[in-house]
């Protein structure tokens, strides 16, 4: 048995985050299908944080996904809102594709908070203890996903340490209020600072998602389900005497193309 561990670095307001990780669920169910002796591997997933506006005050309560889009985006010519619309019925065609409902309802600001909340899923799942009777493995992964489920097929405010404390409850981190208080409190976030500055600066990152598997085969971007699968292979490979060097060339093969959101917002 190979335990088979994936970093990933994204914002829980990146769309194509959200679709890379059901592409990478998708990737693990079909290595544990297909591959021989798959079933009995198993896969330890870790995020770590980014910020795609850094500059975000982390004190301004969020605004309208769409009202944020036609900020950014808008070229004041007359056409902003058709072309809002198309942008909007694009990213929809590829959400049910991944089985996502895009609702653009979402309020969307500095994500600092919510890496906080992140941060804090994985020190307690490293300790085994969430103050819920959830199985503890798994708890930052569950934690990530309601905060991508509630904002980008929901209404949830990004910013709002209220909701985050009401998301962090529903996905067995601890209750609200205890969630909260600790929000309130200000810990994590230099812990969330300092990753999203290893990203930036030493990582050399310039967009989200990026996946690490097993500490050396980078995949950037939402690569689709094959190339990740193949990377899975890759440490099989090694771990049963293949070449290193050989493993970690074919991972990175085909990423240069991925769909990603770079800073500022960007994502295509």
């Amino acid at each position: 048995m190979t335990n088979i561990t994936i970093d990933i670095t994204s914002d829980p307001v990146c769309p194509w985050c959200y679709m890379g990780k059901i592409r990478l669920d998708r990737a693990i169910s079909l290595y544990q299908k297909v591959y021989p002796g798959g079933r009995h591997d198993t896969f330890t997933i870790v995020w770590h944080a980014y910020y795609l506006e850094p500059d975000a005050p982390a004190d301004v309560p969020g605004v309208p996904w769409t009202e944020r889009h036609a900020q950014k985006f808008g070229r004041g010519d007359g056409e902003d809102e058709a072309r809002g619309r198309y942008l909007r019925e694009q990213l929809a065609a590829k959400g049910r594709q991944h089985g996502i409902e895009f609702s653009f309802g979402g309020k969307i600001g500095s994500t600092r908070d919510a890496h906080r909340l992140i941060t804090l899923a994985g020190r307690r799942e490293k300790e085994g203890k969430t103050g819920d009777t959830h199985e503890e493995t798994g708890v930052q992964d569950r934690v990530v996903m309601q905060l991508f489920r509630d904002f980008f097929e929901g209404d949830a405010d990004i910013t709002s340490r209220s909701m985050l404390a009401e998301l962090g409850e529903k996905a067995g981190l601890g209750r609200r209020e205890e969630l909260l208080a600790w929000l309130e409190s200000g810990k994590g976030g230099d812990e969330a600072d300092e990753e999203a500055r290893w990203a930036r600066e030493e990582g050399q990152m310039k967009g989200v998602p990026r996946f690490v598997v097993q500490g050396k085969h980078v995949i950037d971007g939402a690569q689709d389900e094959q190339a990740l699968m193949e990377a899975f292979v890759k440490v099989k490979e090694v771990g049963e005497g293949g070449s290193d060097e050989q493993a970690s060339s074919s991972a990175a093969a085909g990423a240069e193309a991925a769909a990603s959101c770079t800073p500022g917002g960007s994502c295509s």
